[in-house]
Parts: C-alpha cells; structure tokens; sequence
C-alpha cells in the first residue's frame, strides 16, 4: 500500500498544470515558451534524473530512497505556489527530481520485494499512475474556478498527501529490520546493464510508446476541433485517454512476457493504429479513434514497465529501469514537437498521423522481440 501511494504522487503533481496554465501565465507573466516549459521541463527531468537513481540506491538501499525521493518531491509542490515565476520552476524542477527517482524505483521495488507478485502489482502500480494523472487533471478546475481558491492553492493542496506519504515511509523505514533497509544484492553498474543488446530494445520500445502518447495527447485537441467539436468537448475526450487506459494497464504484465505475447504485442498496437487513422475520416470516426487510442495506451505503458521490471535478474532493474526510462522520456519530448513540425510543413494532420502510424509498426517488432526473448531468458532462469 505504501509503495501504491508513492505512485500515486508520480503524476497528479504535473497533470495539475494545464489546467491552471491561462491564469498562472497572466499571474506570474510567462511568454508562449515559458509556459510550454510547465509542462516539457518536468518530462526532460524525468529523463535525466532518472540516471541517478541506480546511485542513490546503492547508497541508501530501496526504502530510504523511496523515502528520499519524497522529500524534493513536497517540497517542490509547496515551493512553486509560494512566490513568483521563479521560484515555480525551481519547484517544477524539485517536483521533476522526486517524480524522476520515483519512476526508475516502484519497478525496481517491486522486482526486489514482491518477486512473485510482479504481474499484479506492476499492474496496480501502472493503473494507479492512470488514476493519478486523471485526478491531478480533473481536480484543478473545481478548486480553482468553482470553489475560487485561485492556481496557488489549487496546486499547493497535493502537497499534503505528498507530506502525509512521506511521514508514512518515515515510519516504515524507521521501524523496518536492518535487513529490509538495503538491496537483496548489489544492484548491476549501468556498464553492465549498457551491453547487454536487449537493453537497448526496451529502452527503444520505452521511449516509442511514450512518444507516441504526448504526441497523441499534446495534439489531440487540436485534430478533433479540426473535425469541428468544440474545445470542451476535445478537453472531455483528451481527459478520458487515460481512464481508458486501466484494463490494458491490468492485462499487460500478464501477457507482455507470456507464449502470446506477440499476439498480444499486435493487438494493442495494432489498436492504436486503428484509433489514429480514424482521427481524419470526420467527427464521429475522430472521437471513437480517440478513445480506442486511450483504450490501448494503458496496455503500451504498462507492456514497456513490465519488460523493464519483469527481468530474469532482479539486480540488473535500477540501471534497465533508468536506462530505458531515463533515455526514453527524452526521446519522448521531442514526440509533440516533431508532430508539430511535420503538421506545419504539410499543413494536414495525415502526414504527421501517418509518421505515428509508421513508429506503431516499429512497435508491434520491436515487443514481438523484447517478450518471447524475455520469456526465455526466465525459463532458463528457473523462474
């Protein structure tokens, strides 16, 4: 439970943002860039720190860094609410430490701790991550708007279940025996991590998956008004992308490393494939795109977590874990400005459709690769 509420901070504290972002632009007078930067500088953070976090738990072991990454985390989310344009990046970035330590080490933990509850909790800790960013979404408006609080408080308030979990893993790891405060066994150095080649697969098939979702989230209100609907109802479907996502995230850790994980690879990328060619063919065909998109991209996430965490050697998930994770959400953040790019060089949404159809393909080989070789590598572990 206490590693499911960690996950619950990794992203509601970002997803809080945009619906805040006219007023907090007025309040704190970003131009155009600083504004995209509320939401791109977080993403780059979760790609490189997520380096660091193989290094901190070979220095503190798993429960205190859990604990640890906590700490920034809080502070961040109080930080950027107290003062000016300042001191809310200098937040963001905190905020961005926490979430970016946070994302290499729930799998990690879960690998090390709970090794025959993989499956389950790798799926709970994924639909918890789709429930967190739904709710850091949904809840903004009502607090800012409705109840008048204002984009400060409206934000500030997730820095009490931020302090209440960290007083949480204060106690657990204060009152957890010796053995429990370390690693099972030394994690692996990344150089080691680094040669093995189907390192290099996840981590591409990692930084694809979530490249095509920001893509497909940054501009999918733009392509359904384009259809012609309205911005309330683009923001309502943008909002459904991810609850759509829990039975996949459920049904992925299962299947993404079992004798059908090819089949099951092919399914849910063939899905979204489906979903994005519908996005030009009118309105209705725009919308029931959008939303079998949402459908599949909780079984991509959670399929991408569970080849970094489902490995046959527990040791060797920090550095995967950071690797993949590290690398892949850079490659991500350059997802929606390349679709933007290719949609203002062609002046059509076909174009940049067809190059995310393109990386879906590279998809489906790529996890027909990292499952079945991931199924083997187990059974020859005795696993």
């Amino acid at each position: 439970m206490a590693v499911l509420a960690v996950a619950a901070l990794l992203r509601a504290p970002i997803t809080s943002v945009p619906p805040a972002l006219p007023s907090l632009r007025a309040d704190l007078h970003l131009g155009p860039a600083l504004a995209g930067a509320t939401t791109s500088l977080p993403l780059m953070c979760f790609g490189i720190f997520a380096f660091t976090a193989p290094f901190v738990v070979r220095r503190l072991g798993l429960e205190r860094t859990m604990l640890a990454l906590l700490v920034p985390m809080t502070l961040g989310i109080a930080v950027r609410s107290t003062g000016g344009a300042a001191l809310f990046f200098v937040g963001t970035v905190l905020v961005g430490v926490g979430i970016a330590v946070g994302n290499v080490l729930v799998p990690s933990f879960i690998r090390y701790r709970f090794p025959a509850q993989v499956a389950l909790l790798m799926g709970l800790y994924t639909a918890v991550l789709q429930l967190s960013g739904a709710a850091g979404s949904a809840l903004t408006a009502p607090l800012e708007v409705d109840l008048g609080w204002g984009w400060a408080p409206a934000l500030l308030v997730w820095a009490v279940p931020a302090a209440a979990v960290l007083a949480w893993w204060a106690v657990l790891v204060h009152r957890a025996p010796p053995r429990q405060t370390g690693t099972l066994t030394p994690p692996s150095g990344f150089a080691t991590v680094a040669r093995a080649p189907l390192t290099w697969l996840i981590t591409a098939f990692m930084g694809l998956q979530s490249l095509v979702f920001y893509s497909i989230a940054t501009w999918l209100p733009d392509q359904l008004m384009a259809q012609g609907w309205s911005a309330s109802v683009a923001g309502v479907v943008l909002g459904l992308l991810s609850l759509l996502g829990l039975p996949g995230a459920f049904l992925a850790p299962h299947h993404a490393t079992s004798g059908h994980a090819p089949a099951w690879i092919a399914g849910v990328f063939g899905a979204q494939i489906v979903g994005v060619l519908c996005l030009q063919l009118g309105p209705a065909p725009a919308v029931v795109g959008a939303l079998v998109c949402g459908v599949a991209q909780g079984g991509a996430f959670s399929t991408a977590l569970t080849f970094i965490a489902d490995q046959p050697r527990s040791a060797d998930v920090p550095a995967l874990s950071a690797i993949a994770q590290g690398t892949g959400y850079v490659l991500a953040a350059a997802g929606p400005v390349v679709v933007g790019a290719i949609y203002g060089a062609a002046g059509t949404w076909v174009t940049p459709n067809l190059a995310l159809v393109g990386v879906l393909v590279v998809l489906i080989a790529l996890g027909s690769v990292v499952g079945p070789t991931l199924r083997r590598a187990k059974a020859a572990a005795g696993r």
